[in-house]
């Protein structure tokens, strides 16, 4: 159990190091011998059972607190209310009971000198430490002042090694240690960091066993009770006991909730968890609502929707004890430019979603710096644009159940191979600790990664299969022997290497030009109230695809649809602007004559 670890750890160490800083969850409550304890409880107990008995604790709004009276200032005098003594320049403050000595050069003189005699049995501990010192720059002389007299109280004595009395001790309770001059305690014999990390699932199940009552749910009166209660302690990973006691709270003010929606709610502020909302008879017609967006790619469709119904079946991941945190869906879309590896990453997030918003991109074109990676996750402390947060973690945090396409890989990960380490990160895990210290949950997205590997070697055959073997190959042979990182596609799956086909029959490129038609004949009418319609089919797909080189994708069927169809509809609409009032409710026949398009209203 973590909390128990930290507090052995602490028990053994103290007095034997001179100073111990605390960090990590010490924000936290924690179940010790069932109760319900601060970090300061339990240090105190702690404390008390290495045989400590005067113990003085001290933050910077509540001053001194304990036995005050115990805190030695010279080898054979104890402060009575009244006595000032010169400590190089520091008065103690008037009186010296509890709740006085707010200042922190007071209470750094009185450690120095408590300190220095070994014989002394105190033990100080002083919580809120992060805010003891400036930690945006350099020190300022009061700082080092401070620092100095902290320092000289861990080093300047002689340690014990006969007996087994302990001496003095200083414990900080600190959120992080970087927060504490990094000069306190590295290189310091006499100083041990302890982390207390956030609970691990016997003390979640511990923690839920206790607070089991509190929870008003509608499909279990006691979740211990419950035959999916191991699950629910699952659920609860990297929470703190705060957290769990808060969601116990929230039940009863939010009443008639299952567990898993007073989860989703608590978690991302939203009861309704989109994934369980799918139709199943939606997902049955899943490859024909994708295959008509996306044309020429049923097999990476059909691979698409094996793992979409893994998902929505709950057995994704069922085989690793962090299935709970893993994404929902990994794949690594390969294959030639513009055969629509983006455009079903859009379909998919519309699909799952409801929105093609719900798919964020990350063109890696734009992290190919050094150090472009931590664009992601947030600049270090210290550094321009610290308060902002990563773009990665910000944009996941807003939109929990997303698609998240990370474009053209490769064009980040030679140049900028650290960023790969996040990636790893979230593959694993399914989260991810920004630069404030925040966690950003995967476990309800889908990743993808796109990548043009190979696009310039493998030559269009006809034959679609051995060209998705030979992208397949490109692909497992740059990232073991080019990145020598052979466990990033380990971590993706061999298996969900999705090869796209290239576009290499006619009838696909006016199929990918008839659906991308409909949206602006859809749009003419939103806007103008005017029906588009072809008049020649045959000559139209003909005249558009004459301009466009099929060998390059559908991204280039784009570019001939925009040049041939809509730059000179716009003309026509400009040319009758004054009268497309009067057009509501008219056809507008588009059709190609003598080698133009031309246009003609009906109606």
């Amino acid at each position: 159990m973590s909390i128990t670890n930290a507090l052995n750890r602490i028990r053994r160490e103290a007095g034997i190091k001179r100073g111990i800083i605390v960090e990590g969850n010490v924000s936290d409550i924690y179940l010790v011998d069932r109760k319900l304890l601060g970090i300061k409880e339990c240090l105190r107990a702690c404390l008390e059972d290495s045989g400590y008995t005067e113990i003085v604790t001290w933050d910077r709004v509540s001053g001194l607190e304990g036995d005050v009276r115990s805190v030695r200032l010279t080898d054979n005098t104890r402060i009575t209310e009244g006595e000032e003594y010169d400590l190089g320049g520091l008065d103690l403050p008037e009186p010296t009971g509890s709740g006085s000595c707010t200042d922190p050069g007071d209470l750094f003189a009185m450690v120095c000198r408590t300190m220095s005699d070994p014989e002394n049995r105190t033990a100080f501990v002083l919580d809120w430490s992060e805010y003891l010192f400036n930690t945006g720059g350099q020190l300022d002389p009061t700082d080092r002042q401070w620092l100095t007299l902290l320092g000289k109280s861990l080093r300047d004595s002689v340690p014990r090694y006969r007996g087994s009395e302990r001496g003095p001790v200083v414990i900080l309770v600190v959120s992080k240690s970087s927060m504490l001059p990094v000069s306190l305690y590295s290189g310091n014999p006499e100083v041990s960091i302890v982390t207390v990390t956030k609970p691990d699932m016997e003390e979640r199940r511990a923690i839920l066993s206790k607070v089991s009552a509190g929870f008003y749910l509608r499909d279990v009166d006691d979740i211990c009770d419950s035959p999916r209660f191991e699950d629910y302690v699952d659920m609860l990973n990297d929470f703190t006991n705060r957290e769990i006691i808060q969601m116990a709270n929230m039940s009863r003010t939010e009443k008639g909730l299952t567990f898993d929606k007073l989860y989703y709610l608590f978690r991302y502020g939203e009861k309704e968890n989109p994934w369980e909302k799918l139709d199943p008879s939606k997902v049955r017609r899943m490859r024909k609502i994708l295959s008509d967006r996306v044309i020429g790619q049923d097999q990476a469709i059909s691979h698409v929707y094996d793992t979409i119904v893994k998902a929505f079946m709950g057995v994704t991941g069922m085989h690793k004890s962090s299935s709970r945190s893993m994404p929902k869906g990994v794949f690594f879309f390969v294959g030639p430019t513009g055969v629509g590896k983006t455009e079903l990453s859009k379909a998919l997030a519309k699909f799952l979603f409801g929105d093609e918003s719900a798919c964020i991109r990350f063109d890696m074109s734009e992290y190919t710096q050094e150090n472009s990676d931590q664009k992601l996750i947030g600049a270090p402390p210290g550094y321009v644009g610290f308060e902002e947060g990563g773009q990665l973690t910000n944009a996941i945090r807003e939109k929990p159940f997303s698609v998240v396409l990370f474009d053209e890989i490769e064009k980040a990960a030679k140049p900028n191979p650290r960023i790969l380490d996040i990636f790893l990160q979230i593959l694993e895990d399914g989260r991810l600790t920004d630069n404030r210290g925040e966690t950003t949950y995967f476990s309800d997205t889908v990743i993808i990664f796109t990548s043009n590997l190979g696009a310039a070697e493998v030559v269009d055959t006809g034959d679609n299969e051995c060209s998705a073997k030979e992208f397949v190959r490109i692909v497992k042979d740059y990232f073991d022997n080019e990145l020598k990182r052979p466990e990033i596609l380990g971590r993706i799956g061999y298996e969900n290497i999705v090869p796209f086909n290239f576009i290499n029959d006619p009838g696909f490129a006016q199929s990918i030009l008839r659906s991308k038609i409909r949206p602006i004949q859809e749009a003419i009418r939103e806007k103008y109230g005017i029906e588009l319609r072809i008049r020649d089919e045959r000559s139209f797909y003909d005249h558009v695809l004459q301009a466009a080189d099929v060998s390059k994708g559908g991204r280039d069927i784009l570019n001939a649809l925009d040049s041939r169809m809509l730059t000179p509809l716009a003309q026509y609409l400009f040319m009758n602007y004054e009268d497309l009032g009067r057009f509501r409710g008219t056809v507008l026949y588009v059709y190609v004559e003598n080698g133009s398009m031309e246009f003609e209203i009906d109606g």
